[in-house]
């Protein structure tokens, strides 16, 4: 679940995204910050639902981490 989640467009066109994901059942803790290209932040924005506008933004962040952490453990890239 993302408990924290600040978007702030920068003069380059990109956004950064702050957030703290927590995931209850390990009682695990994630935090980072990144910037979107103006393609994924527009993506992001259009995912937005009535019950959570945030939602597209959710996906943006959960996909960054799933790639990362593949990345990292030398799975390559999974997107």
């Amino acid at each position: 679940m993302i408990t924290s989640l600040d978007v702030k467009q920068n003069s380059d066109n990109t956004t950064h995204v702050v957030y703290t994901v927590v995931f209850s059942g390990t009682n695990h803790q994630a935090y980072g910050n990144f910037d979107a290209t103006a393609e994924e932040a527009s993506t992001a924005f259009s995912g937005s639902t009535k019950a959570d506008m945030w939602a597209g933004f959710k996906q943006l962040v959960l996909t960054r981490l799933k790639t990362e952490a593949t990345n990292a453990l030398g799975g390559g890239a999974s997107e």
